[in-house]
């Protein structure tokens, strides 16, 4: 495609470009990365949570070490969010489709969903 090589060829329009390319593929290319739905402790005090999928499960190349998880949580009503490092222990698996948390969430939380057990799994 023409346009896409124009694209890359400006460092910062490339990195936009890529960037946006990428998150549309995890959402509906053929290596899904939203597939691993996590609940997050954001604050212990006042059991606030948050739903998030975890993107990076190894992050030691960045200098973090093994207890640590690269989670995304998007916001509802779009598709844009953010990504946050948490420790293992603040996440619980969430039994049910990434899809089926991803329309929760971008719903705000009206939509059904279907949970296997209606439990959240710790994260091992």
């Amino acid at each position: 495609m023409y346009l896409e090589k124009w694209v890359e060829r400006a460092p910062l329009t490339k990195l936009i470009y890529t960037s946006v390319k990428d998150l549309i593929k995890a959402f509906v290319g053929e290596k899904k990365s939203f597939n691993h739905p996590v609940m997050v402790l954001v604050e212990k005090e006042a059991q606030l949570h948050r739903i998030g999928f975890i993107t990076k499960d190894d992050i030691t190349d960045l200098g973090m070490t093994k207890e640590m998880v690269a989670v995304y949580l998007p916001f509802s009503y779009g598709f844009n969010g953010q990504l946050v490092i948490v420790p293992r222990a603040n996440i619980k698996q969430i039994d049910a489709s990434g899809t089926e948390m991803m329309k929760f969430i971008i719903s705000g939380g009206v939509t059904e969903i279907n949970i296997a057990h209606g439990n959240f799994q710790k994260q091992a």
